[in-house]
């Protein structure tokens, strides 16, 4: 065997005294300052939480602060930054330089009001209050501040790493100069998202600095015992970066670094991966030590404790004579009065008795606001149907999937088209991004077959102001990114205060009835349909198609497009000349009315009724069927269910979703709770088997509903 040549590089970061001493003292202010800061705030959290005034978890950063206190100082303020659970010192360290006035000098300036305010929000949503940044719902692992360039800390280990590469790239595509830092511990390296977002950022030259904060254990467990490599840097070797171990109890080495490595990563457009070792003083959470629970020793914990930056930094300072020991008393009394004044803020007095205000306390009237959007983009927006228009054309529905996408490309520039195989075999594996990537390649990207990855990089990316239309080959691969599709896109929406606008469009094409076997013929409608944060529309014709993917384009919820293979090769009416129309989000059809039974359907349902109507008829069968064209909880069209029910009395879903995957059982219980004197017998489900559905031909044929079977259910139910 012979030694292959490896293009990256290990290497360790090291300092000398020199370096400290030509750091700008104005640096060193800044440093200091900050430390003490997140030290004390630590503290005080810490003490809140043992008065019982802090809810639920508390993942202090006691330690490790010189991590995030050298990162802080290094970037520029448009920069951003992602983090994980463990992140009141990354947030701080963010935050506060970027409130901080320009003519601030931690030596001789008291903290200013942006600055005061800063730390109160943070104390106060980590307490779940209103006056926090996310009004009280994310707490200590969900803080955000768009404006500070904080665009999430995430309570999911390894949860925010490809949220952050997406807002990287976001800053590429948009060619703003700035990069972004993803913070996360050693326990998410052998998260498999580390892996597919770092290998798309090397691939698509993605400004992004990895750093992971290696404090040694992942909860109780020593990295010693999870990983497979002694330096956790060595990660990056695989991912194609350098990686670069530096001390994290050092805040200079951590900023003499950053700032390196943001120059070279603008200039070369290479991102990299830093391992910082460093030490939680404390438990995984609270305030008891690790000793105390018996995974790893006082000796050990001692020795870290001597290399505690709160009191080596300082030390460091005046032995190189860049600071004196008046100053650095007079910024920890000064950082402790801002912190008495922030406790005073959210805290009173009561017999004896330390309590939250209870003005601060969130309102149950602002439980339900920030799910979904409210609906405002849409606001002066006409809507069309098929009887606005006079002229028309035939399309096929798959040639109607490519051209709307690329019409829409064609009047925003921030859209971009990804996913697998998107750009290739002249217009993706089904020839539905045909037009796309004929009129755009240079915004059509290929993926590799990441789908966690590909799907949280494109989330990030909309939280940043681009527009993705993510393309997933089968639904049966979403269970892949399914992290990223129900933990991060359908929750983070509420969770950071129901503010964002996450302009992200998922298509997935449904492909039973073709031979893929159960593992390629899932229907996804009843699965994201469980996630309040998703819109979900689901067309059954080209017409439909265009005006709602073109709502979908305008919302600023991300909407799930599903499609049907057996639909693609449809041809049907559009109004000739116009891509542009819309359809309402939430607003179902009536496709032909009936005296005896509504049909509510969806997708190939609707292609199946219109196989049989006219049979229906002939048999003394009259129906009246709805297409539901939006599936989500929020957008399902009850009222005109309800009023085809006044006309017909009774109800039956048909849909080719098992029973156990569909919206069915969801549809039928409220009907019966808002429209029970209408009904004047049980709803009835028509689905598919509630069995995977199997590669043969003939138990896939029985597996599946057909025009047949759903015309002997309905001639049973009506008789």
């Amino acid at each position: 065997m012979r030694e292959m040549d490896i293009s990256s590089r290990l290497l360790e970061y090291e300092i000398n005294d020199e370096d400290t001493v030509r750091m700008s003292r104005p640096v060193h202010l800044q440093m200091l300052e900050l430390l003490i800061l997140i030290r004390h705030f630590e503290l005080l959290l810490l003490d809140f939480a043992r008065q019982g005034l802090v809810y639920g978890p508390l993942h202090s950063s006691i330690g490790q602060e010189a991590v995030a206190v050298g990162c802080g100082a290094a970037l520029q303020r448009q920069d951003l930054i992602g983090s994980t659970h463990r992140a009141h010192h990354h947030f701080l360290a963010k935050a506060l330089p970027f409130f901080t006035p320009d003519t601030h000098d931690p030596e001789t300036c008291d903290f200013s009001m942006e600055m005061i305010s800063c730390v109160e929000k943070t104390l106060a949503e980590v307490m779940g209050l209103r006056s926090g940044w996310c009004g009280g719902r994310g707490g200590s692992m969900h803080l955000k501040s768009a404006e500070a360039g904080i665009i999430g800390t995430n309570a999911i280990v390894g949860g925010g790493i490809a949220l952050t590469t997406g807002a990287a790239w976001a800053l590429r595509l948009k060619k703003t100069g700035n990069i972004a830092v993803s913070f996360f511990g050693d326990g998410a390296v052998n998260q498999g998202i580390l892996l597919e977002s770092a290998n798309m950022a090397k691939l698509f030259r993605i400004p992004i600095i990895y750093i992971v904060e290696n404090n040694f254990y992942a909860v109780g467990t020593p990295t010693s015992r999870s990983s497979s490599t002694r330096d956790l840097a060595q990660r990056a070797l695989g991912f194609g970066m350098n990686g670069i171990i530096v001390d994290g109890m050092d805040p200079v080495a951590v900023y003499l670094l950053l700032h390196q490595l943001r120059e070279h990563l603008l200039e070369t457009g290479e991102p990299c991966f830093v391992e910082a070792k460093t030490y939680r003083f404390f438990h995984h959470k609270g305030d008891i030590q690790g000793s105390t629970l018996g995974y790893r020793s006082e000796k050990e914990e001692e020795q870290w404790r001597r290399r505690d930056p709160y009191l080596v930094y300082p030390e460091k300072l005046k032995r190189l004579g860049i600071l004196d020991d008046a100053c650095i008393s007079s910024i920890r009394a000064k950082v402790v009065r801002v912190l008495d004044r922030v406790r005073s803020s959210v805290t009173e007095t009561r017999q004896g008795t330390c309590v939250v205000r209870p003005n601060l306390w969130p309102g149950s009237e602002s439980l339900t606001i920030g799910t979904t959007g409210t609906g405002n983009e849409f606001q002066g927006k006409t809507f069309h149907e098929r009887e606005h228009f006079k002229t028309f054309t035939t399309l096929t529905f798959v040639n109607v999937i490519s051209q709307v996408a690329a019409r829409n490309m064609e009047k925003d520039d921030r859209i971009i088209v990804l996913g697998e195989e998107v750009a290739n075999l002249g217009g993706g594996a089904y020839n539905a991004t045909k037009f796309v990537v004929k009129k755009f390649p240079d915004r059509t990207f290929n993926t590799p077959i990441s789908e966690a990855g590909f799907v949280g990089i494109a989330f990030g990316a909309s939280l940043c102001g681009m527009k993705p239309i993510v393309e997933i080959m089968f639904p049966d691969f979403v269970y892949v990114a399914a992290d990223q599709l129900f933990n991060q896109i359908a929750k983070l929406k509420y969770l950071y205060g129901g503010h964002d606008e996450i302009p992200l469009i998922v298509r997935t094409r449904i492909a039973t009835g073709l031979g893929y076997g159960a593992q390629h013929s899932s229907d996804p409608g009843g699965l994201f349909a469980l996630f309040p944060g998703w819109r979900i529309i689901a067309p059954s014709n080209p017409f439909d198609y265009i005006g709602l993917f073109n709502a979908a384009m305008i919302s600023k919820d991300p909407v799930l497009v599903m499609e049907h293979h057996d639909l693609y090769r449809d041809k049907g009416e559009v109004p000739k000349g116009d891509l542009d129309f819309c359809i309402a989000l939430g607003k179902a059809r009536v496709l032909w009315h009936g005296t005896k039974a509504t049909v509510v359907t969806y997708l190939r349902g609707v292609k199946y009724m219109e196989m049989i109507r006219d049979e229906l008829e002939h048999d003394g069968l009259s129906v009246e069927c709805i297409d539901l064209r939006s599936i989500d909880y929020a957008s399902i069209d009850y009222k005109t269910i309800g009023d085809s029910l006044e006309r017909t009395g009774s109800l039956i879903i048909v849909e080719e979703a098992s029973k156990s995957m569909g919206i069915g059982a969801r549809v039928a219980d409220e009907v019966q709770e808002r429209f029970f004197t209408s009904l004047t017998k049980p709803v009835r489900h028509i689905n598919s088997k509630d069995v995977p559905v199997p590669v043969s031909r003939n138990l896939e044929k029985e597996v599946l509903i057909n025009p047949e079977k759903i015309k002997q259910a309905l001639a049973s139910y009506i008789a």
